[in-house]
């Protein structure tokens, strides 16, 4: 990575009550980069996110944005300053219309992406305009939590698992869409514990295990070492 990083964490530590999750967790992501948080299912990719979100803030270490320290911020100013979050669990507003929940996502905000150009990147939700969140397949929940969340402009975009629970057809689909904003040059940060969709996504990898870091490196590197797809995700 040569490029100055926007966004840093820096040895954090973060706990749910008497449960410490993670333990000096520290990563870079730089304009333009997709990077990717990699490891089993309960290592702490979520909680790293949601650290990052203002979700759960962490005890200890910073998370500097841009240069400024966002630790802890309230995750709506989060949001503001420039950082979409797409959660693993979706969150869509199962009563609203794929429509309305894309327009609650724009409120508030001014930039470059509008209705059109997010149903132009998932054409299959302007097929699916009128209809309510909560009677979408998966895969659409997937793709319209992505589209609410790019209504809001964000410059980085935390994705967390978004294979999960989908069909390889569908992974396959929506790798393709991820695809498409990384050309056009989004900032992303990736977590996730599917191997084959993350390698093909990702510039650099940052292996977590036990609440820790425990290997960076290109996915090209990544992809050619078998200690570390044995040791930390049992490939």
């Amino acid at each position: 990575m040569t490029a100055t990083p926007v966004l840093r964490v820096e040895d954090i530590h973060t706990a749910y009550g008497l449960s410490q999750v993670l333990f000096g967790v520290s990563l870079e992501v730089a304009p333009g980069e997709c990077v990717c948080l990699l490891g089993r299912n309960g290592v702490g990719k979520t909680t790293t996110m949601r650290s990052i979100m203002g979700l759960t803030p962490p005890r200890h270490g910073r998370v500097v944005w841009k240069d400024r320290d966002i630790t802890g911020r309230a995750p709506y100013r989060v949001a503001r300053a420039g950082i979409g979050f797409v959660p693993e669990d979706r969150r869509i507003f199962a009563d609203l219309t794929v429509w309305e929940n894309l327009d609650v996502g724009s409120r508030g905000s001014a930039g470059g992406w509008t209705i059109e150009r997010v149903v132009g990147l998932f054409p299959k939700l302007g097929e699916l305009a009128t209809r309510r969140g909560g009677f979408l397949s998966g895969g659409e929940q997937q793709m319209l939590t992505i589209a609410r969340t790019l209504m809001g402009n964000p410059e980085l975009l935390l994705l967390d698992e978004p294979s999960e629970g989908l069909a390889p057809l569908v992974v396959e689909h929506l790798k393709e869409q991820i695809g498409q904003l990384k050309a056009q040059g989004l900032t992303i940060l990736l977590a996730e514990q599917n191997v084959g969709f993350s390698l093909d996504l990702a510039d650099r990898v940052y292996v977590l295990e036990k609440g820790q870091i425990r290997y960076h490196g290109t996915a090209r590197e990544v992809r050619e070492n078998d200690g570390i797809l044995h040791q930390y995700l049992a490939l």
